[in-house]
């Protein structure tokens, strides 16, 4: 046979024969599909558990109003999506606050937190009864997968602390070696 015939029936043989192999699925593909499900299936019951905002309120410290939280990402890589609002409910302007997000085992124990610092770019603090809004992205390494599991929110503010007084208090004095300062009109204009 020449090799000039042979040439174009090579892909065609390679094509069938990819064709016919993969129309069997593996075990593997089987074993991801049911992952995958069993992942989807864990989303919908987190959502269903958990629709609706919910408020917590940290006496001294402030609200945080999760707006949204999600089960997300993909098996062995899931992680919960918060989406809050931090509100300065105290009776003093806030300097910073830190929001915690945590994934809680059965038992209660933390597996996993992630914090959001919550600070105004502008050097002035969060004023009283003003929102800060982020959002915080917590890893589950998996406990959602266990029955028990569960989340929380932390939060953690530093007030604006008075200032102190000086002791004895400062008067305005003026110094002995200065004349009180005297007043020149009409500055170069005394030519005239």
């Amino acid at each position: 046979m020449n090799n000039y015939l042979i040439a174009p029936i090579v892909p065609l043989v390679l094509l069938a024969t990819g064709c016919a192999t993969g129309a069997r699925p593996d075990s593997r593909e089987h074993h991801l599909e049911a992952e995958l499900r069993s992942f989807q299936e864990a989303q919908r019951v987190f959502r269903e558990q958990n629709i609706g905002s919910h408020k917590f309120d940290f006496s001294g410290h402030g609200r945080v109003t999760v707006r949204e939280i999600l089960l997300e990402g993909f098996p062995g890589g899931a992680y919960l999506k918060c989406r809050f609002h931090y509100q300065n409910r105290t009776s003093e302007p806030v300097v910073q606050s830190w929001v915690s997000l945590d994934v809680l085992d059965a038992d209660g124990d933390t597996v996993s937190s992630q914090s959001c610092h919550l600070v105004v770019p502008t050097p002035q603090p969060i004023a009283r009864g003003s929102y800060y809004a982020d959002e915080l992205r917590t890893p589950t390494y998996n406990v959602h997968l266990q029955d028990g599991w569960s989340w929380r929110i932390r939060c953690d503010s530093e007030l604006v602390e008075p200032e102190e007084a000086l002791d004895p208090p400062v008067a305005p004095q003026r110094p002995h070696n200065l004349r009180a300062p005297f007043i020149i009109r009409n500055r170069g204009q005394n030519d005239r």
